[in-house]
């Protein structure tokens, strides 16, 4: 569509540089006209093509960026494949991204904001694989709709504070393995962002887990 536009541009251009040649029989004033008119269309064609070249670059960058997505994707499935089977680990693919989904019995064990070993152990292998991806990332808490023991509460009034404690502690260990900390965030959802209900205790397992998400740093 573009090129039909600049096309048609040119062509209007080009009448009116040969209108203008033939300026000679015309009045002063139609001929400035001509002139002006002519040199604005210059001007939308130079833009237009400006516009184009942006809009190709920027695809090619789009393109770039998914392909080193869907790779880092399929290393992620490949690392985790044993987590992943067991129900604990969920790797996803979203619009503009990727999404780890980890059960917080798998990185906090009872509970509390230290991360255990197999926690440990987790986050210093996903760091791995996303340390030199260059991606902008989120690490999101997320507990269920029980309000937080009497023990915890001393330190952690409610599942928000609890939720960005658990979130920041992930952030420190992947910066501890080698993430830049200057692309990550961590981000508290306390218990307003459920999966699945409450009502059950399975429902609330799933609800308290930790999300990890990977966007292009572009965008």
């Amino acid at each position: 569509m573009r090129q039909v536009q600049q096309r048609a541009v040119w062509l209007v251009v080009f009448c009116i540089s040969v209108a203008v040649g033939a300026a000679g029989c015309v009045s002063k004033g139609k001929y400035t006209k001509l002139e002006k008119d002519r040199d604005q269309l210059a001007d939308q064609v130079t833009t237009l093509q400006s516009e184009k070249d942006d809009l190709s670059l920027g695809l090619a960058v789009a393109v770039a960026e998914n392909a080193a997505m869907a790779d880092t994707y399929s290393e992620l499935v490949g690392e985790l494949q044993t987590e992943v089977a067991a129900g604990q680990v969920e790797v996803m693919q979203i619009r503009d991204g990727i999404r780890l989904n980890v059960s917080q019995e798998l990185l906090f064990g009872s509970g509390g904001t230290n991360l255990g070993e197999k926690g440990q152990d987790l986050i210093a292998r996903v760091a791995a694989q996303i340390k030199d991806e260059g991606a902008i990332i989120s690490v999101e808490g997320n507990t269920d709709n029980v309000p937080v023991g009497p023990e915890l509460r001393k330190l952690y009034p409610t599942n928000w504070e609890l939720a960005g404690a658990r979130a920041a502690e992930v952030v420190r260990l992947l910066a501890d393995n080698g993430v830049d900390p200057a692309t990550m965030r961590a981000v508290s959802r306390g218990p307003f962002d459920p999966i699945a209900s409450n009502d059950t205790a399975e429902g609330r397992a799933e609800n308290r887990r930790t999300e990890i998400v990977l966007r292009p740093a572009t965008e």
